[in-house]
């Protein structure tokens, strides 16, 4: 989001930017509008203008910087072994956890890697405005969840289509079924929608040639 900035002179506009923002000169786009000018003997003088807004890349660093914080403060106060990297790509930033206690955060189908998921993002957004999502893995955990859901959409798809009869699959996290829907996308004859309230939602796989092909999935 830009925002206008008024000062005697650009650089003092610059700078009333970045101590706004939180950020360095570099981490702005900065649009002059107007030099200003010190007019006759003061009379007449305008004041310098310009529009300033974080760049994408900059805003996505200061998030993990925030959460970082928050992390270290989380760790310690747990008195918990982990070590962590971050990541940052190009919509999200994402925090890699490794240690003798990282595993605790594994229990229960990854509920407490979750919880520190959804916390993490819940202060960093009360701090700094809703952005871009921060996410956690421990040792590529999430990638092997991620590849184990595509597996099980594809066994399902293919009943489907065998049996030309939708095919339930078992209650899950939103996230979950996300990921199921994104799998069943990329396979032709079959499409997907989410069934069920609260603990009971899961997923649904019909054939396209059944009589809920028109609908579109969710």
């Amino acid at each position: 989001m830009s925002e206008e900035f008024e000062a005697k002179t650009v650089e003092k506009a610059i700078e009333d930017a970045c101590k706004h923002f939180g950020v360095e000169k570099e981490d702005l786009n900065i649009e002059i509008l107007s030099q200003g000018s010190t007019g006759l003997f003061g009379i007449g003088a305008k004041k310098a203008r310009i529009k300033a807004s974080i760049k994408p890349e900059a805003i996505l660093k200061k998030r993990a910087e925030e959460a970082q914080r928050v992390l270290v403060k989380l760790i310690i106060s747990g008195d918990l072994e982990i070590n962590f990297s971050v990541e940052i790509n190009p919509d999200s930033v994402c925090f890699k956890l490794n240690g003798p206690d990282a595993k605790l955060f594994l229990a229960k189908e990854a509920a407490p890697l979750n919880a520190l998921q959804y916390l993490v993002n819940k202060i960093v957004a009360k701090r700094l405005g809703v952005g871009p999502k921060i996410t956690f893995d421990i040792e590529g955990l999430k990638k092997a969840k991620t590849q184990k859901l595509a597996g099980l959409a594809r066994k399902a798809a293919r009943e489907a289509i065998k049996t030309k009869k939708p095919v339930s699959l078992p209650p899950m996290p939103a996230g979950d079924r996300r990921q199921i829907h994104l799998a069943v996308k990329k396979i032709k004859g079959v499409i997907s929608r989410s069934k069920g309230e609260g603990l009971k939602r899961h997923v649904v796989i019909f054939p396209k040639s059944s009589r809920f092909s028109g609908q579109k999935p969710r």
